[in-house]
């Protein structure tokens, strides 16, 4: 990217004191974390509908979104096939996966009785996340159709909010799809030549990013907000150590997010990521990976602040 002095003046213009790196004393800071300043491009009208898709993250941002209607919040397993949310069976983490579940939305298909795995006497399904219960084939599918009735949804709603989490990402050539956990390891080691890991690097996760937006435009939602998780990478097979590969991980998508606001007016950046991290350690729970609830109300609570109704640009 190179600007002109034109736009060099202009940027310094809007963004004011938010182009210094803020001290202690700058209105940024608050609740421990710096709140990055933004400058949305479009609003969202409080009362319609909001798709979310992405990591856990976008779970938690979902039950904070007061007065719009959340398609993702309609789905609820029974307890014993998977801990935690009811609709936690959504979770979607790498761009491989969020693209191809918008693709098959916007194509109205299915994935059949593709990618399923026996495990433990049942079946699981590998494009949903792990700790799904194995289950009977027919339970499978009938669960794989409740999550496309949920995506039917999409062509409602104004907006959507994705997650991303990590660009780890193993895939099944035999079914051309990625997956959204690691096959089990008998089935994994049985089917060796089936399954591998795709680490996804920058020209891959852009084209990723492009083939979704494709998607949601089709589907008629013309207004999308980027967040990149600040849930960190669990474990990486990568032989790295994890910190070093969670950290490639954030990089490419926040510089594939950056690209694709700077692409495309209907498509914005919110600073989830940098606002949880510049709290550092305090902003998670005791295990280091998930953040801690009253952090994401502080963020989503800014996020709203700035979009819903005069907040944000019509």
């Amino acid at each position: 990217m190179r600007l002109s002095l034109e736009e060099v003046i202009a940027n310094a213009r809007r963004s004011g004191p938010a182009r210094l790196f803020p001290r202690l004393d700058d209105p940024r800071v608050r609740h421990g974390a710096v709140f990055s300043e933004i400058w949305p491009r479009f609003c969202l009208s409080s009362g319609t509908s909001v798709f979310t898709i992405g990591s856990c993250f976008s779970r938690s941002v979902e039950e904070r979104l007061p007065g719009f209607r959340v398609p993702t919040l309609d789905l609820a397993v029974p307890s014993g096939e998977r801990p935690g949310r009811p609709n936690g069976v959504l979770n979607e983490y790498n761009p491989g996966t969020i693209c191809q579940r918008l693709e098959l939305a916007a194509s109205g298909g299915s994935f059949g009785d593709l990618c399923i795995a026996p495990d433990a006497g049942g079946f699981l399904d590998l494009l949903l996340p792990d700790h799904v219960a194995p289950c009977s084939t027919e339970r499978l599918l009938q669960r794989r159709a409740q999550v496309d009735r949920v995506y039917a949804a999409l062509p409602g709603c104004e907006a959507v909010i994705m997650t991303f989490d990590l660009v780890e990402a193993w895939y099944d050539k035999e079914a051309g799809l990625y997956l959204n956990r690691l096959p089990p390891a008998a089935f994994l080691m049985a089917e060796r030549d089936r399954f591998e890991l795709h680490v996804l690097d920058f020209e891959e996760t852009e084209r990723l990013f492009e083939r979704s937006l494709a998607a949601i435009r089709s589907l008629g939602v013309k207004k999308v907000i980027l967040i990149v998780s600040p849930v960190p990478l669990e474990g990486t097979y990568t032989g790295q150590d994890s910190i070093v590969a969670n950290s490639f991980s954030k990089s490419v998508l926040l510089v594939c997010a950056d690209r694709l606001c700077r692409n495309h007016p209907d498509v914005d950046y919110f600073p989830g990521y940098e606002i949880v991290m510049s709290a550092g350690p305090a902003s998670y729970e005791a295990d280091s990976i998930h953040v801690r609830d009253e952090v994401v109300d502080f963020v989503t609570s800014y996020l709203v602040e700035r979009y819903v109704g005069e907040g944000g640009s019509a």
